[in-house]
């Protein structure tokens, strides 16, 4: 491979991917970050002449309003982290640029004691590294300044921040429901694969564990409608299905099912149209499971021609008989195989002729396609 080719993968390996966000979401977090530090810088300057500082405003604001407005939900942009974040890192940058006259060594110590502090109080936020330079930078050596600008500018754009994202349909902070989960319906994963996974690929400071079963929990559904939306009952069926009429003799019928190993039969009219069906558990029901005699000597004694006229499929058939229609959907299979008590559906086309056999062991196999955990995932 030529170094042309070497650079021209390296570069697209940098490139990153588009972002899914919707412009009308993209519209709402722009405006209401441009709003919050307007009202913000404008109290400010407005009150720097009764503060008696010249320093009114700090620029790691607007990138607090960044993450406030545009990724609410961040375990990085809640009240906790901007309030108590920059508190730490005003405080560390004047200490240093008090104890530190010399810029460079101000600034260096400022982010290194900052950051284990913000980790300590779980209060980490970005911008709050920047707080912390700001005074070891300028040589700000006035605590006064951790009041004003930094605790009454940060409070008051987390009001803001509150107020507009829930006029606009954001909550923030996010409201964390208690799980409510009934017993009966266990959920497929556990609160500690979800903390697992999150430490897996240090993700924890960039997501919270409640979002993320969010995400997981709205995958899991949209792939579920998606494939079962799209595949049709046609491409799950048997396409040769055997069937037989209602006056065949049920002698034939029950040696046919015995012979080709199958559980049930639709049974057709003249025009191939399904009339009823034909299963395993007529047989039995029809031969008096309940009773207390033998079951083979039962089945025996009513298949047996001596009586007085043979009996036929039309006898202990169930008539009319549940069909599905091969262009349906696989998903409106499950209600109809959930309320009968046969596991066996015939499949029509649109002239309700008989195409195909669909049993419930196709539609859990298909349903366990779905939901089976992707292979690739182990070593990643």
């Amino acid at each position: 491979v030529g170094m042309p080719a070497l650079l021209r993968h390296w570069f697209d390996s940098l490139r990153p991917k588009s972002l899914a966000i919707a412009r009308p979401e993209m519209l709402r977090a722009t405006f209401g970050a441009t709003l919050s530090v307007l009202i913000v810088s404008s109290l400010s300057l407005y009150l720097s002449d009764f503060a008696h500082t010249h320093h009114w405003l700090v620029a790691s604001l607007a990138a607090s309003a960044l993450l406030i407005f545009l990724v609410p939900t961040s375990p990085l942009a809640q009240p906790w982290n901007v309030l108590l974040g920059n508190l730490v890192g005003a405080l560390t940058g004047i200490s240093c640029a008090i104890f530190l006259p010399h810029p460079i060594a101000a600034i260096t110590m400022a982010v290194c004691l900052s950051m284990p502090v913000m980790l300590a109080l779980r209060c980490v936020h970005p911008p709050s590294l920047a707080m912390a330079v700001f005074p070891a930078l300028n040589g700000i050596q006035n605590y006064n300044f951790v009041l004003f600008p930094v605790m009454f500018d940060s409070s008051l754009l987390i009001m803001l921040g509150m107020l507009y994202n829930r006029l606009t349909g954001v909550a923030y902070p996010p409201v964390h429901k208690p799980a409510t989960r009934a017993v009966t319906t266990p959920s497929r994963f556990t609160d500690q694969d979800y903390d697992a996974a999150l430490s897996h690929y240090k993700q924890t400071l960039n997501i919270s564990h409640d979002d993320l079963e969010k995400l997981v929990s709205y995958v899991h559904q949209s792939a579920f409608r998606r494939n079962l939306g799209t595949r049709r009952c046609a491409s799950l069926m048997n396409d040769a299905p055997l069937s037989c009429q209602a006056d065949t003799p049920l002698q034939q019928a029950w040696d046919l099912m015995r012979e080709r190993r199958i559980k049930a039969l639709p049974v057709l009219d003249q025009n191939k149209q399904v009339i009823g069906i034909l299963a395993l558990s007529d047989f039995l029901q029809r031969a008096g499971l309940d009773q207390p005699d033998n079951l083979r000597q039962r089945l025996r004694r009513f298949l047996s021609p001596r009586q007085r006229s043979a009996p036929t499929v039309a006898d202990i058939m169930t008539s009319p008989a549940v069909t599905a229609n091969a262009n349906w959907s696989v998903a409106e299979l499950i209600p109809l195989f959930s309320q009968g008590r046969h596991r066996h559906m015939p499949v029509v086309n649109d002239h309700q002729e008989l195409v195909g056999m669909i049993t419930q062991s196709d539609l859990m196999l298909e349903l366990f396609r779905i939901l089976q955990p992707a292979r690739n995932i182990q070593g990643q």
